[in-house]
């Protein structure tokens, strides 16, 4: 941005008597003022960057602006530079112009955005959260937990996975399992592999240790898969557990048949939990030919994904809850600590490749817990279409996701159901005019028992009254 498109917002800003999205204002008379930061790091945060007007004053409580110019331009520059390059966590570059404004000496100092994988830029001495500030409107204000987590998600600073694992040790790594992970990966490539060839670069090239303020630690990516012991001994990893519950009927309010809380290294969690659910689900059996083929009432390929993947993706910086998994009699739903990550929706979710956990995946894939990048989800839709059973649901919350697998009993629904089922998914609601319009030839008698089947059924609920009336997921 150069200095005439910059004098121009200053001009305009004063000229509606405002601060504006892109211009904040402030009072240079005493030198920097303490809250600079607070605009440096809001303006990092906004697309495009943004301008601080130093020798202008805005005053909100007689809705004017007051121009008061600075004469200390040289310590103006001084402080600042000393502020973006020692005290904020992403060294700014900002751009000075010296403007005269009613024949006022003006500083006006363009901040840059900081590029998304250094995000968030927050002041040091504040620390997280408290130090990281967005612009909201025209005022700067502190970041939530959920606008921070979704910067973090994108950030190389903030792999979560690639931090230290603390209050451990190379020692609490087991050679073994890396040698085996060394193993199926020579495998592939016809190259040899022996424990003497274990060292610390190869682990640092490989994401499961790294130097940490000069001590050689495995990461938490490493610890939590390649532990001799289980992660979970360790009171600061308490919280990995996966939370499994079998429930008798459709609700939480119905008996416990089976509980489990599953412990151990990733790939030992993946491994139990998909055991949990096998063997609390039913299972048919029949005659083909000569063979005996029993069958599961979801398909396991579906649930193998859906369980990896929680373990895999799930937000490890939240240990406030746990994974759970809960298997009613007519479905199973999987909740995971975490939202999506950033650039991923419930829309693009079949599509979309953006790993939360870059080394965790990389390192279960290398040991095949984990499809090509990008099919799981796709394997789920395609495994459940070929049992006759419904397509996945998928809730995203701003601090959790869940997978709902439906089963046999929520699944039995004729043709024109289906429809309607598949357009309430995707359109988060339904309405008989809806309906209407997406089944030719149908009457509004017909449709209207449609859905008040699928009502009974448990499958969707409806909201409002009358004409007014819309039906939403029951889940």
């Amino acid at each position: 941005m150069d200095k005439q498109e910059i004098q121009k917002l200053i001009e305009e800003a004063i000229k509606h008597k405002t601060e504006t999205n892109s211009v904040e204002f402030k009072d240079a008379r005493g030198g920097l003022p303490k809250s600079a930061w607070k605009s440096i790091s809001a303006f990092s945060h906004r697309p495009g960057g943004g301008i601080i007007a130093f020798g202008i004053v805005e005053d909100k409580e007689k809705n004017e602006i007051r121009i008061m110019g600075t004469d200390m331009l040289d310590n103006l520059q001084e402080k600042i530079g000393d502020l973006v390059n020692d005290e904020m966590s992403f060294i700014i570059r900002p751009n000075y112009h010296i403007l005269e404004i009613e024949e006022k000496t003006i500083l006006a100092v363009f901040i840059p955005e900081c590029p998304d994988q250094f995000k968030p830029c927050y002041y040091k001495p504040a620390g997280m959260p408290n130090g990281a500030y967005i612009r909201d409107g025209n005022t700067d204000r502190k970041m939530t937990d959920d606008e921070m987590r979704s910067l973090i998600d994108n950030s190389k600073k903030f792999k979560f996975d690639i931090t230290v694992a603390e209050e451990t040790s190379l020692e609490d790594l087991s050679k073994e399992k890396i040698l085996e992970l060394l193993i199926k990966s020579g495998e592939r490539t016809k190259r040899h592999s022996s424990l003497d060839e274990i060292n610390f670069e190869l682990l640092k090239n490989l994401g499961i240790a790294d130097n940490f303020n000069g001590s050689q630690k495995p990461t938490l990516a490493g610890f939590l898969i390649f532990a001799k012991d289980k992660p979970q001994s360790k009171q600061q990893f308490s919280r990995y557990v996966i939370r499994c519950v079998k429930y008798q009927g459709s609700n939480v309010a119905t008996d416990i048949i089976d509980n489990m809380d599953i412990k151990g290294t990733l790939d030992e969690q993946i491994d139990d939990m998909q055991k949990f659910v096998l063997r609390n689900i039913r299972k048919s059996a029949e005659i083909i030919g000569t063979k005996r083929i029993e069958r599961y009432e979801y398909p396991e390929k579906a649930i193998r994904e859906v369980v990896a993947n929680a373990v895999i993706h799930r937000d490890y910086k939240i240990t406030e809850t746990y994974t759970q998994i809960n298997i009613f009699a007519d479905r199973i739903e999987v909740f995971n600590p975490g939202c999506l990550p950033l650039g991923v929706t419930i829309e693009n979710i079949k599509d979309a490749q953006v790993s939360r956990n870059e080394i965790i995946a990389a390192r279960l894939k290398e040991l095949d817990y984990l499809e090509e990048y990008g099919r799981g989800i796709d394997i789920v839709f395609n495994e459940m279409q070929k049992w006759n059973l419904l397509p996945p649901i998928f809730k995203n919350t701003s601090n959790s996701f869940k997978v709902i697998l439906l089963g046999e009993k929520l699944s039995k629904l004729n043709e024109r159901q289906i429809k309607i089922w598949e357009y309430l998914v995707e359109n988060k609601t339904v309405t008989v005019k809806n309906c209407d319009d997406l089944l030719s030839n149908v009457s509004r008698r017909a449709i209207n028992n449609y859905l008040s089947r699928m009502e009974k059924m448990g499958l969707i609920k409806s909201q409002g009254e009358s004409i007014n009336r819309y039906y939403v997921s029951a889940f």
